[in-house]
């Protein structure tokens, strides 16, 4: 979270790139004077550490990826056993669509009793 401004977004994605850290997905909401900016990369952990040296104060999450097979009801399946685990979803991202699969990236309650009963 951080105060809302014009720039906001450019800036922590210049800070990424110039340590050649790809943003995966990104999505941006404000709410009044602050911004949440909530963003997937491929090295999370280079990540924290460069936005925070950047001045920027990252709340890191364990994410789960997932890929699922591109038809009706697998998402479902998915999201139904976690449920039936007690397991809550508090944040997912579609981060890629090709072919035949999905990729999704979820947070979840339990990260350790979500990748067992998803296998990943």
């Amino acid at each position: 979270m951080s105060k809302d401004r014009i720039g906001l977004l450019a800036d922590v994605s210049q800070a990424l790139a110039e340590k050649n850290i790809n943003i995966e997905s990104v999505s941006v909401e404000t709410s009044g004077r602050t911004a949440i900016i909530r963003i997937v990369t491929n090295q999370e952990k280079k990540a924290d550490s460069v936005l925070e040296n950047a001045g920027f104060k990252p709340v890191g999450a364990d994410v789960l990826v997932v890929r699922l097979v591109d038809r009706p009801g697998e998402l479902a399946k998915t999201t139904r056993l976690l449920a039936d685990n007690r397991i809550n979803i508090e944040n997912v991202f579609l981060l890629n669509k090709e072919g035949r699969e999905s990729v999704f990236a979820l947070r979840v309650s339990d990260y350790q009793k979500a990748k067992k009963l998803l296998g990943v």
